[in-house]
């Protein structure tokens, strides 16, 4: 039923659009016309996490996970990982920021399941100013089960940190990109699996040079593509094609 009301609804539409060239194939493969669809990426306030600077080395390596804690974000492999990265490596901290309150029993089950692990270094700070905090971090941390395109991980590209992911939604192409030539912004591994998120922590943990060559890498790919203002612009251009199909006698 789901399929056929989509099927119905891209017969009908003048535009259809997706977040992400992978969003947009699966548009295709259910039934939308290709050249009807377009790729309008979200954008974040590039300007403003560019200027975040980078972090004082302090002998600890920081990741920063800014998370809804929920069961979709996959917090408990997200914990299960950081203790054998934890058991190789001793200067590192876990920042889970985001809120708290959306689904408390499961905040309480990571709560436990941290102390159960003697994580002493991963810490909740509950809702913080990611602005102010992204300057005590190094790189971004995610473990979703399912995503979009995750702003979180576009932010902390912007501010120029590299981010380690899970493979799904848009995650993949963001750190890796479309043909840009640029090189990759992190690493993405798939979901729940606990050694290979491990692993691609160590990695990342392993050279801060590494760290900061990636994170060029995500800043100017966020600078190219995923720019507020060019997610405005874009929108604006649909509309007034739109508009200008109207004015022909296409159907809106």
């Amino acid at each position: 039923m789901f399929y056929m009301y989509t099927r119905c609804a891209y017969q009908h539409a003048c535009r259809v659009t997706s977040l992400f060239h992978r969003a947009s194939l699966i548009q295709q493969e259910i039934g939308c016309a290709a050249d009807k669809c377009r790729v309008i990426p979200n954008g974040v306030a590039y300007d403003r996490f560019a200027a975040i600077p980078e972090k004082e080395s302090d002998g600890w390596v920081d990741i920063g996970a800014v998370v809804r804690l929920v069961p979709i974000k996959d917090i408990k492999t997200m914990l299960y990982a950081f203790s054998l990265v934890c058991q190789e490596k001793k200067n590192v901290r876990l920042h889970i920021m985001g809120p708290t309150e959306e689904d408390e029993e499961y905040y309480a089950e990571c709560v436990h399941l941290k102390d159960e692990l003697g994580l002493e270094n991963a810490i909740f700070t509950g809702r913080v100013n990611v602005l102010e905090y992204l300057k005590k971090i190094d790189f971004v941390l995610l473990t979703s089960l399912s995503e979009g395109q995750p702003l979180a991980v576009l932010e902390g590209m912007a501010a120029g940190r590299p981010a380690v992911t899970t493979d799904v939604g848009c995650c993949r192409e963001l750190l890796e990109g479309v043909d840009d030539g640029l090189g990759t912004a992190g690493y993405c591994v798939p979901p729940m699996h606990q050694s290979a998120m491990a692993e691609a922590i160590l990695a990342m943990c392993g050279s801060e040079a590494e760290r900061k060559r990636m994170g060029r890498v995500g800043q100017s790919r966020v600078a190219a593509n995923y720019r507020h203002d060019q997610m405005l612009k874009r929108y604006e251009d649909l509309f007034q094609q739109a508009r200008r199909d109207a004015n022909g006698g296409n159907r809106l």
